[in-house]
């Protein structure tokens, strides 16, 4: 393989905002080198959206129903991969390999069993680039919880600040990677501290009617006051005492528990609820680092990235809850941070292609390191 490689990582979160899309160009000569050279969001049409939700949530589904979301998933993907070329102004032809996460619908780690649609074949065929998906399995088969998986990528970004230091994703769910100062990639640990955007953002959408989908920079809530006692109450579940190696999505997490949650605040003004449902989010992350990272390492700095990264509110308590860290922004290391995660698919299709394991134990409680995905292979 070529010493530089353009890879495409194509990735739809657990907030199912669309399909985050980036062009990489991959170099290893002395030290792997990852630059970012076109990024997009390519949001889903509305009647998809809501069938992906209908689907994570049904309790149950026709195979017919799952099928057909499945091909146009596969079309979506595709379609994401063609369209950021077209503004990359870049022939599909120069791509090497794309890496898709997919769409997961269904995450149960306590299962070993995950289930993303988006198939790799159909993604290989339409665009005429070998494809490597269904990355989750692997790990989940060497008992592991197949998640979280961007912590490989944070541990090639950040390794050379020689710190303790912390990166932390807050997208649907939060999730939060350490990187110790002896730059060696067994000692690095990671896991799912909880929500991170998505009860904040189905609250927002459930009360809107849909109008609105999230609170954009935290406005909403900034205008409510926090109910201590509903947080405190809230903060009981078992997950955040639960030990890590942990992963958790929108089976525990998601719209029955936005519901119920609607139905608990009923007295409460709108601002109060949102500003109670956000500080869920620092408070769960500010104890998982008191729990499970304090006692361990003290941390120099915690790069935040993310969608939560642009929630003021949710920012500024964190911040207030950490005092003793340094609270940063990818893009103050001149990172895109919406990207990093499609980067992260990027970077794991590339491993698997050169037979690189892709997980790392530690995080994901797998027995051993192993490759991860499914190739789908195309002639050129």
């Amino acid at each position: 393989m070529a010493n530089k490689l353009h890879i495409i990582g194509l990735m739809s979160g657990t907030s199912v905002d669309g399909i985050d899309a980036a062009l990489v160009e991959i170099r290893n000569q002395k030290e792997l080198s990852l630059t970012l050279k076109a990024f997009e969001i390519f949001k889903f049409p509305k009647t998809l959206r809501q069938e992906i939700l209908k689907a994570m949530h049904a309790k149950q589904i026709s195979y017919q129903d799952l099928c057909g979301l499945n091909v146009k998933l596969s079309t979506c993907f595709a379609e994401a991969a063609q369209k950021l070329c077209q503004k990359a102004k870049i022939s599909l032809k120069q791509v090497h390999l794309i890496g898709s996460h997919g769409q997961t619908i269904q995450h149960l780690p306590s299962e070993h069993a995950t289930l993303q649609l988006g198939d790799g074949s159909t993604i290989a065929v339409q665009t005429g680039v070998t494809t490597v998906s269904d990355f989750r399995m692997a790990d989940m088969a060497a008992q592991g919880q197949g998640a979280p998986l961007a912590p490989l990528l944070h541990f090639h970004l950040f390794k050379k600040l020689k710190q303790n230091i912390s990166v932390l994703n807050i997208g649907g769910m939060s999730n939060l990677t350490v990187i110790p100062k002896t730059q060696k990639r067994e000692d690095v640990y990671a896991f799912d501290t909880g929500p991170g955007n998505v009860l904040i953002d189905a609250i927002v959408q459930e009360h809107t009617h849909g109008k609105k989908h999230y609170d954009a920079g935290g406005a909403l809530s900034k205008k409510g006051k926090i109910q201590h006692k509903l947080l405190d109450r809230w903060m009981r579940d078992p997950y955040f005492r639960k030990s890590p190696p942990k992963s958790t999505g929108r089976e525990k997490f998601g719209l029955p528990l936005a519901k119920k949650i609607l139905q608990q605040c009923k007295k409460l003004s709108f601002q109060d609820m949102l500003a109670t449902v956000t500080a869920l989010t620092a408070y769960s992350i500010a104890d998982a680092y008191e729990r499970f990272v304090f006692p361990k390492h003290a941390l120099s700095e915690i790069i935040v990235g993310g969608g939560g990264a642009k929630n003021k509110m949710l920012f500024s308590l964190l911040q207030r809850l950490l005092p003793q860290v340094q609270l940063k922004r990818f893009e103050d290391y001149h990172l895109n941070s919406d990207a990093i995660e499609a980067i992260a698919f990027a970077h794991l299709a590339y491993e698997t292609w050169l037979g690189n394991p892709g997980n790392l134990p530690k995080v994901t409680g797998a027995t051993r390191p192993v490759v991860l995905g499914k190739i789908s292979p195309v002639l050129r």
